[in-house]
């Protein structure tokens, strides 16, 4: 297996997909299996996957929009007019296939739809992959790994981000090799030669402060231990979100937001968080994840010290769990929180230096997105937000 990464700035989308076409094409001695691609808005043109898919025939592309940059062993990577960033992979021993579908109405039906014409491509129908990629808008998350999940089953990680725009606008993009897509899933299938590690964790810790979710409808929690959510949210915040009335809170929450335990190491919890995005005139708090009456809500709390050094823990666990040192890596992918980075945005270069020390000399690609998923322990599959996830290969 090679894997090289390469990133542009350039003004038009077909300078930079010929920029990072050549690089890639360089340093792998042709074109790509496969190729990630995550860009900004401003890069989401019909004409840069065109280009891409001329330059890189026969690579099968998956990616989405990420806000405000891509960052690369290079660097944390963004620009006036946008950035582009790539992952090629070439594993001749391996087999690797994407799919799409739209979205639709239902979720679940297009995880499933997408997930089996990406086997269809692979050349693997019916077989179980090592490993799943995903990429769909925001808010359909749960669905979407369900729908995957019931072609593959439980046990197998799949891992990804949900596409990202710089004003939560809805201008997040969905990349195939089909082109620049709108509300659809796109998933990858990876049978890898090679041993992988994956990890998803959050950068945050518990509190001690918690209650019960006595009353919810989708991605709104209504009542904690029957009291206004947000009334209750406010008072775990000492008044810092809610104390302006009803709105957005996704700024002022990034710092405090909330955990669920979806499984424990050692009896460690293992928490997957999700954000609060707006806080309603009847106390209402929404978030950016589902959640259920009975669930049981900790407030949990992060430093931008403790987000500027996830990545790189994350990129370890990973490392160890394919059984391999960080050293003898050969690349990999993650994906860290949109509202997370905009939190740490002028210590990006400390992010992306974490991640170099936690795999000496190995290219990677990483997105800023507005959902992330990942396995936890076990191929325990969540969506979560707030989260760092990783793939490597070693």
């Amino acid at each position: 297996m090679k894997i090289a990464t390469a990133f542009s700035l350039a003004d038009c989308a077909e300078q930079a997909a010929f920029e990072t076409s050549r690089a890639l094409h360089g340093q792998l001695g042709g074109a790509p299996q496969l190729l990630v691609l995550y860009a900004t808005e401003h890069r989401a043109e019909p004409a840069l996957v065109a280009a891409l898919s001329a330059h890189l025939p026969g690579a099968q592309i998956i990616g989405g929009t990420s806000c405000a940059g891509v960052m690369t062993e290079k660097g944390f990577h963004c620009g006036p007019d946008g950035a582009v960033g790539v992952l090629g992979l070439v594993d001749p021993e391996g087999a690797y296939g994407v799919g799409a579908s739209a979205l639709g109405d239902d979720a679940q039906a297009a995880g499933a739809t997408a997930v089996a014409r990406a086997l269809v491509a692979a050349g693997r129908d019916f077989e179980i992959p090592t490993l799943v990629w995903c990429c769909q808008p925001p808010g359909c998350e749960e669905g979407v790994l369900a729908g995957i999940q019931s072609v593959i089953g439980a046990r197998t990680p799949i891992i990804g981000g949900s596409s990202a725009d710089e004003a939560i606008a809805g201008a997040w993009r969905q990349f195939a090799s089909e082109g620049v897509l709108q509300d659809h899933v796109v998933v990858a299938v990876l049978f890898p030669s090679t041993r992988h590690g994956a990890a998803f964790q959050s950068g945050y810790a518990p509190t001690g402060l918690f209650g019960v979710v006595t009353r919810a409808q989708d991605r709104q929690v209504l009542e904690i231990d029957h009291r206004p959510a947000g009334e209750v949210y406010g008072h775990w915040t000492e008044g810092v979100v809610g104390c302006d009335g009803a709105g957005a809170i996704l700024a002022m929450s990034t710092p405090t937001p909330l955990g669920r335990v979806a499984a424990e190491v050692q009896g460690v919890p293992m928490f997957v968080l999700s954000h609060p995005a707006l806080l309603g005139v009847a106390g209402d708090l929404s978030l950016f994840t589902d959640i259920s009456e009975g669930d049981v809500v900790h407030m949990m709390r992060g430093s931008p010290e403790s987000l500027v050094k996830r990545a790189g823990l994350v990129i370890d666990d990973a490392c160890a769990m394919g059984g391999w040192r960080g050293a003898d890596s050969l690349g990999g992918l993650v994906i860290y929180c949109g509202g997370c980075m905009l939190h740490v945005r002028d210590q990006m270069d400390e992010v992306v230096e974490e991640i170099r020390r936690s795999m000496p000399g190995a290219p990677f690609l990483g997105a800023f997105t507005f959902g992330e998923q990942g396995a936890i322990v076990d191929s325990c599959n969540r969506h979560g937000n707030l989260m760092v996830s990783a793939l490597t290969f070693g």
